[in-house]
């Protein structure tokens, strides 16, 4: 289950699951903030509301001036290991990032695609996963997963994935060319009254996650969206670290 909560005025989720493991910080957040319309935008943005956005949200999960280790999304398959906080000053390029240093933010921005959030049983690591459908296809979620088992010798029933917000079935119309690059293919729906075929990004992605081993939780509301809104859209931020 997912619980919606409010602190500082910002409103933001927290997966019950990953509430329960000791010493992981999390949160999703969402558009709900003190200017009603609350954006967490591109790390690089000029707006100085987005900063300022960010470190209200860090502080009201109670992660305040953590630094936040940034991706340069690229929709891949590419699995960033952030050992340490120099990659919070300059964005890497890739789609998934994994640590077990405490007292850093991983995170991921999204506005339909899907965040994912990972923790080990005990705490000791953790991942943040962007998955698009081109990281979808790439596999983005699996090769996650085996980063975390492989880095730090971990079994993959100890781990644990919450699924964020992100775009559903209904209202994602993707082409031909799209379908035919998911190889998943109970991830593609099609039905009379729609002209074009339906993703299920989330769907595919719980799969990858079964198939590693992992259980999922996941719920969609209250979200900023590329498809419904276009470049006016906000960002939403999914954030995961270890308490120092």
């Amino acid at each position: 289950m997912v619980q919606v909560k409010r602190e500082g005025q910002i409103t933001f989720l927290h997966s019950e699951m990953l509430d329960r493991l000791p010493g992981v910080i999390h949160a999703f957040s969402t558009r709900r903030g003190e200017r009603n319309d609350f954006s967490l935008g591109p790390s690089d943005s000029p707006n100085p509301m987005i900063h300022m956005n960010r470190a209200r949200f860090l502080a009201a999960i109670g992660a305040p001036g953590w630094p936040i280790i940034k991706l340069k999304q690229i929709h891949s398959g590419i699995v960033v290991d952030g050992d340490d906080t120099s990659a919070a000053s300059v964005a890497v390029p890739g789609d998934a990032v994994v640590t077990s240093i405490p007292g850093i933010a991983l995170a991921v921005q999204t506005a339909d695609c899907v965040p994912i959030l990972i923790a080990h049983a005990d705490g000791r690591a953790i991942a943040a996963i962007h998955a698009g459908w081109r990281g979808t296809a790439a596999r983005i979620a699996r090769s996650a997963v085996a980063r975390l088992i492989e880095k730090f010798s971990l079994e993959a029933k100890s781990l644990y994935a919450a699924i964020g917000p992100h775009i559903g079935v209904c209202c994602y119309e993707v082409g031909e060319e799209v379908a035919g690059g998911i190889a998943d293919l109970e991830a593609i729906e099609r039905r009379e009254e729609w002209m074009k075929p339906h993703l299920n990004l989330a769907s595919a992605n719980r799969r990858q996650l079964l198939e590693a081993g992992i259980p999922t939780k996941c719920r969609m509301d209250l979200f900023h969206s590329y498809r419904r809104d276009g470049r006016r859209m906000g960002h939403m931020l999914s954030v995961i670290g270890i308490v120092v």
